[in-house]
Formats: C-alpha cells, sequence, structure tokens
C-alpha cells in the first residue's frame, strides 16, 4: 500500500468529504458539536468526519496526510488482528499469517487508498480495539476491561454503523472458547445488543435521510 502516499484526492467523494467539506475547516467545540449533531451524505459517523477535520487543522488539503492516517490506520488493525488470533489460538505462527493476509489481501485497496473510506478503516480499528479488550476482560474478570470494551464499541459506531454486528461477534468468540452459555453471559451482552439497536434506527433513518 506504500505507493497510495503519492496519490492525490480523487472525484468521487473526497470533495464532499474533505477538499470542499466547509464542515471539516474550522476545529472548534462549536463545529464539533455540528459534526456530532449531523447526518452527513447518508450516514451518522462523526468521528470520521472529526479525524479529517484534525487532519484539515494541521496539513489544509495536503493529500499525504490524508493518505499517510490511512496506512497507519491499516497497519495498527493488521497489529489487532494478530493480537486477537493470537488470544483466540495462542499460536504466533497462526497468528502472523492471519494479519499478514489481512494486511496485503486486495479487498482493503478501496480503504486504504481511497481517502473518503477512512470510516471503514476507524471502525475496523475500534471494533478489533473492542473485542481483544473483551477477551482480556474473560481472561482476567476485571470490569474496567468490560467498560472499555464497550466504550470501544461506541467509537466504532461513531465511525461507521457497519459495527453493528459486533455484539454477534462476541458470542462467536464465546462459543470458540467454549464458554458456558448462562444468564451472565447473555446480560454482558445487553449493553452491547441496546447501543447496536440505537445504531441500526439511526443508520437507517440516515439513509432514509439521502432517499
Amino acid at each position: 500500500f506504500f505507493p497510495c502516499l503519492k496519490n492525490d484526492f480523487i472525484n468521487w467523494d473526497d470533495q464532499q468529504y474533505v477538499t470542499e467539506n466547509k464542515m471539516i475547516t474550522e476545529l472548534s467545540w462549536r463545529n464539533i458539536e455540528t459534526i456530532f449533531d449531523s447526518i452527513y451524505m447518508g450516514h451518522y459517523h462523526p468521528l470520521t468526519l472529526l479525524s479529517y477535520s484534525l487532519e484539515y487543522r494541521f496539513f489544509k488539503l495536503n493529500p499525504f496526510a490524508y493518505h499517510l492516517t490511512n496506512l497507519i490506520l491499516h497497519l495498527m488493525n493488521g497489529l489487532l488482528v494478530f493480537w486477537l488470533i493470537w488470544m483466540l489460538k495462542g499460536g504466533v505462527l497462526t497468528s502472523l499469517v492471519v494479519s499478514l493476509l489481512f494486511g496485503i489481501h486486495p479487498l482493503h485497496v478501496e480503504s486504504v487508498a481511497w481517502i473518503s473510506e477512512r470510516k471503514d478503516l476507524l471502525c475496523s480499528f475500534f471494533f478489533l480495539g473492542s473485542l481483544v479488550v473483551y477477551l482480556t476482560y474473560l481472561k482476567t474478570r476485571r470490569m474496567r476491561f468490560y467498560f472499555l470494551s464497550l466504550f470501544l464499541f461506541l467509537l466504532s459506531l461513531l465511525s461507521k454503523s457497519m459495527a453493528v454486528t459486533l455484539p454477534l461477534v462476541l458470542f462467536l468468540c464465546d462459543y470458540l472458547l467454549d464458554r458456558k452459555f448462562d444468564r451472565k453471559c447473555l446480560i454482558e451482552k445487553i449493553p452491547f445488543l441496546v447501543m447496536a439497536f440505537i445504531f441500526v434506527i439511526i443508520a437507517f433513518f440516515a439513509l432514509r435521510s439521502s432517499g
């Protein structure tokens, strides 16, 4: 993905999200409130817009900075995949192979090389982080990891509503780790399910508002 650092903006959503987006040109509390209050282009993804606003504050419209952020996020996602597989399976070699395949898979080209697909990378970063912290909670039984996992899930939802699938993945992790499906296991998932349901509703109305 290194060659993407030489790329410019393109005329496919980059104007709406960055080059002609007045919402990102001012980094102030008032503008941040506007970002978190707005449905933009049929989506509710305030963290994605906030990331563009931070870059604009320091780099204006230098495409290199935006591409570099995407690439760094993708690299961190690869490391999180390694950590996740290691926690699930325990094998360094297996974790390395899976994370490398994740890193170089051509299906990621759009998300990494296209500035406007930042939402995929941010969503994945917090999604994977939430999974890793949830597994840490299962291992340590410390509630601070549980609440941190829930918080990272919220950040993932604020990056892209695609993250609503995480509660189902948590159940799959429990199954893979041979965890007993009991009342406690179900109660733990309720806050995740409630948040997912809320963002499904938000996503529905956001898409409806754009036709």
